[in-house]
């Protein structure tokens, strides 16, 4: 029963990046670790109350890589050799990330926190071989008058160095937990490391009963973590998932899930493990509450473009420290301009998203990707909050505008500018060229996209820290035209 509602939880997290990311506060990804973290340092602390109350539960039932690396070797059957000492290295791996994290350097905790590597995986490995199948089935709901219920699957921008990094951790994650059966919650996962400190001291745990352990090893050969034992009447509970394959395997009733007893909380040992786990939470909690210090930049010269970060993420450093590349604002951006980034963001922002105006531009009433975080890098905004936030700013070369090299009628940009940031006014004759008024551009992007001319006329450089426009008049809703038609205007 607990695998089942484990793989349930897993089952609903694959739906969710499959057909529902972009809804309005996502119940299930606030529930993991580090995303309830960074939205609110408290949660820190709520993760170990609950483990100091029931261990490691967190990562047999909510967490799905773990689901994952557990059905992977229940499918090969393979059983272990028993009781493995854990390795110090894991206490290494949770210094680095909340140092890394600390310095702003958020590839780190990125790469190894479960939710945004099975988040990863979903998008990237799955979602793009199934996206005719999504849209099919949406599309016999939509007939059916069911609207709403699935959204159709957008394309995904192909990244290579993401796909095929994706595409190898998850070969050698599955290769490896034939063999041994959760080594990365074992050994690598920084979130596992951190309930282990509080979960040694917990009521409730796994634990010998009496003298009814015949000796028999058998609870040794079922344990996804290799930490029973039988030599020593033993669980090492700081590692023990309370998967309760033990006690389910035990024929003599020698284990047992119970309340208290070991005295292990009053230990001079269980009060070191607590308080170096309280020392992590509050470092935890001073990464993620700090006061962003970005200072604003511009691009120094008219070839550099400053990348753009969506709408919501107020500044480079706020959107870098929260930011753990799951990949699902990626999913849920209908315009399908947010990508993965390989070098954009500088290697601390490894595969952090980036607004790419080469594909379409951002809609005006939008607000998908700040809806679809879970860890508040892209905070959700209401429609007309958004509309006035800036998140680049347009640069026009009249130069290149075909209306001064070529002496013909155009206005694209300025059709498509959602604010009139880009207004046509008198040229020669009859014709008019665009004029631009950076108070009221948003950077959109809809300019760029739009501009036939080559090399653009009009290019738009992100901002370092998000400002707001002038308010405008006129109630302009914005650019109706499709965010990927060949030809704009």
């Amino acid at each position: 029963m607990r695998f089942l509602l484990a793989l349930a939880v897993a089952v609903l997290f694959l739906a969710w990046f499959l057909f529902r990311a972009g809804e309005t506060a996502p119940l299930l990804p606030s529930l993991q670790a580090v995303p309830s973290i960074l939205r609110w340092w408290g949660g820190a602390a709520v993760l170990a109350l609950g483990a100091l109350f029931a261990g490691r539960a967190y990562c047999s039932v909510l967490c799905p890589l773990g689901t994952f690396q557990e059905a992977v070797w229940r499918a090969g059957r393979r059983r272990l050799s028993g009781y493995v000492p854990g390795s110090p290295a894991r206490y290494w791996i949770l210094a680095l990330v909340l140092a890394a994290g600390a310095a702003g350097l958020a590839a780190v905790p990125a790469l190894l926190d479960p939710y945004a590597a099975f988040g990863r995986g979903v998008t990237q490995l799955l979602r793009p071989s199934l996206a005719g199948g999504i849209d099919r089935l949406a599309g016999f709901l939509e007939s059916r008058g069911l609207y709403g219920v699935i959204h159709r699957a957008g394309s995904i921008p192909f990244v290579p160095g993401l796909f095929w990094g994706t595409a190898a951790f998850f070969l050698v994650l599955t290769l490896w937990s034939l063999r041994k059966g959760r080594p990365f919650c074992d050994g690598l996962c920084p979130v596992g490391t951190f309930l282990g400190f509080f979960s040694r001291s917990s009521l409730l745990s796994i634990r010998f009963s009496g003298e009814s352990c015949t000796g028999c090893g058998l609870c040794g050969t079922v344990c996804p973590q290799e930490c029973i034992s039988v030599e020593e009447r033993k669980v090492d509970a700081d590692r023990c998932v309370l998967c309760l394959r033990c006690v389910d395997a035990c024929r003599g009733g020698g284990l047992a899930l119970s309340f208290g007893g070991s005295g292990e909380s009053l230990s001079r040992r269980g009060l070191l493990r607590i308080a170096a786990g309280t020392l992590a939470a509050l470092g935890v909690a001073f990464w993620s509450s700090k006061k962003d210090d970005t200072v604003a930049a511009a691009a120094s010269s008219w070839d550099e473009k400053l990348p753009v970060s969506p709408p919501g993420s107020k500044s480079r450093g706020n959107f870098s420290k929260k930011c753990v590349a799951c990949t699902a604002c990626v999913v849920a951006c209908p315009a399908g301009i947010l990508r993965p980034s390989l070098g954009e963001w500088g290697p601390e922002g490894l595969f952090q998203p980036v607004l790419d105006y080469g594909r379409g531009y951002c809609q005006y009433g939008c607000t998908a990707c700040g809806d679809a975080c879970p860890t508040g890098a892209i905070e959700s905004l209401e429609p007309g909050e958004k509309q006035l936030v800036s998140i680049g700013k347009a640069r026009f070369l009249r130069r290149n505008c075909i209306v001064r090299k070529y002496g013909t009628a155009c206005g694209a940009c300025s059709e498509h500018c959602p604010t009139q940031a880009m207004r046509m006014v008198p040229f020669r004759g009859s014709l008019t060229i665009p004029e631009l008024d950076t108070a009221v551009c948003l950077g959109c992007g809809a300019c760029e996209y739009a501009c036939p001319a080559e090399p653009k006329a009009v290019t738009v450089s992100g901002l370092a820290v998000h400002g707001k426009i002038r308010p405008v008049s006129g109630g302009n809703e914005g650019p109706t035209v499709a965010p990927l038609e060949d030809f704009p205007f």
